[in-house]
Order: C-alpha cells, then structure tokens, then sequence
C-alpha cells in the first residue's frame, strides 16, 4: 500500500487528496494534522529526513507524486513499480 501524506494547509494537498482518492485501495491518504496522521508521518517521513508534504511512501522507499501537464492526471511511481495513474 502507498501512503500520501498531506495536510489541510498545503496548497496543493486539496488537489493531490481529491485525485489520489480516484486511485482505489492500493493508496492511503494520512492527514498529518491528525494525532495518528502525525504520529505515523513522524515515523516514515520525518525518521528519513524529509519533512515535505504531499509526499508519498511505500514499504518504507519515497515515491514520485507527478502530475501530467495536459490532463492534469496524478501518478505515484514507487522504486520497482509500474505508475499508478488517476483519470
């Protein structure tokens, strides 16, 4: 499963939450405001070094979130796996 963090204060969070969620039950959206949120972001995320929101993990490795220019589709590219695409 891929985990996307976001927050309620990153501007393009509402984007990436709202076409993440077209993904299905492979990707998990955490909101890092909430006690758990924060809790397993400071785990996966912080731990590493990295402190960015949105950003994206699966079995511990950071994913690429990128948007296509001309459809504005998202893809989440994990080290050893095909894109995931949102239409």
């Amino acid at each position: 499963m891929i985990k996307v963090y976001v927050s309620e204060h990153c501007g393009p969070c509402k984007e990436i939450r709202e076409r993440v969620a077209k993904l299905g039950n492979d990707v998990q959206i955490v909101d890092i405001e909430t006690d758990e949120g924060f809790a397993d972001f400071t785990a996966a995320v912080l731990a590493k070094g990295d402190g960015a929101v949105p950003s994206a993990y699966k079995e511990g490795q950071k994913c690429k979130i990128m948007v296509e220019e001309g459809t504005q589709d998202i893809q989440i590219v994990c080290p050893g796996d095909e894109p995931e695409i949102s239409q």
